[in-house]
């Protein structure tokens, strides 16, 4: 899986499907990666959406940087993802 430099960190990604189209966006829970949303990815695929999955600071395969880890910071970290992909 590719990895993006956004927002001081190394995010891991996913895209799947067909990027024009309409774009749905998961990030994981506490404790998880971005496959707890590996049965949802296929069917919205099926039905024409551009699904991008990330692994949120300090989890997965993302960078895990000393915190704390604030809301802010974490949706500046998905901003900054969407930037980098151009979505």
């Amino acid at each position: 899986m590719p990895k993006v430099f956004a927002n001081n960190i190394n995010i891991n990604y996913e895209v799947q499907g067909i990027t024009s189209n309409q774009v749905v966006m998961f990030s994981n829970s506490l404790a998880s990666n971005l496959t707890m949303w590996d049965l949802q990815v296929e069917k919205l695929i099926e039905n024409e959406f551009c699904v991008v999955r990330y692994d949120s600071r300090g989890h997965g395969k993302s960078d895990s940087p000393p915190g704390p880890y604030t809301i802010e910071l974490l949706s500046d970290d998905v901003a900054a993802l969407i930037e980098k992909l151009s979505l």
